[in-house]
């Protein structure tokens, strides 16, 4: 395996590409789940 970055600087990038990725996925997870939402209000 790799070793923990030791570099502050390269810790900090790392957090805020993994915040980002986290973000993503929960935008589209809230984005399916509205849709869903909406998909079953407006087919009655």
């Amino acid at each position: 395996m790799n070793r923990p970055p030791t570099d502050p600087q390269d810790l900090a990038r790392r957090r805020a590409a993994a915040r980002r990725t986290a973000l993503w996925f929960g935008a589209a997870a809230v984005t399916i789940y509205v849709l869903f939402i909406l998909s079953g209000v407006l087919s009655k």
